[in-house]
């Protein structure tokens, strides 16, 4: 009953170590980034949709009970204990200390505060790229459909 109960209690250890690492690499303000991501992606389901004039109150209503379920759905509460069991399963507690001790830092806050601004600015750069190279893949695609094709007709 011993081991059990020195299990259970470095389980929650752990447990504790894991939230205090996602406060402090603010795991938990990253969904403020994901709620933009989704208030981009409305705005463009209005173009989308072709929604007019006449339409717009009615959609802007619908987006934002769209918006008030994500919210409620995708919340701080409903991702962590997913995200602690998540972290636990990937990593020893001396990776979840390390981790720690460098969010804790003044240079791990430092990463928090700019990841963002990084995170997006990469984001441009990838959509970027990928301007030029999906009209390739496209072209690559449409020619192995055309070789399917052939090869279904011989078959």
């Amino acid at each position: 009953m011993l081991g059990l109960n020195t299990n259970a209690e470095a389980n929650s250890a752990q447990r504790d170590t894991v939230e205090a690492l996602l406060i402090a690499s603010g795991a938990d303000a990253t969904l403020d980034a994901v709620y933009a991501q989704f208030d981009g992606m409305f705005a463009n389901m209005a173009e989308q949709f072709k929604i007019e004039e006449s339409e717009r109150a009615s959609f802007k209503k619908h987006m934002h009970k769209v918006n008030l379920m994500l919210r409620d759905e995708m919340n701080w509460d409903t991702l962590k204990e997913p995200m602690i069991d998540l972290y636990m399963a990937h990593y020893t507690e001396q990776e979840l200390q390390d981790m720690l001790a460098f969010y804790q830092s003044e240079t791990g806050q430092s990463v928090v505060k700019k990841m963002p601004e990084v995170m997006a600015a990469s984001m441009q750069i990838t959509q970027q790229l990928m301007k030029d190279v999906y009209p390739k893949i496209m072209q690559m695609s449409k020619a192995y459909a055309e070789e399917l094709k052939k090869q279904r007709a011989t078959d």
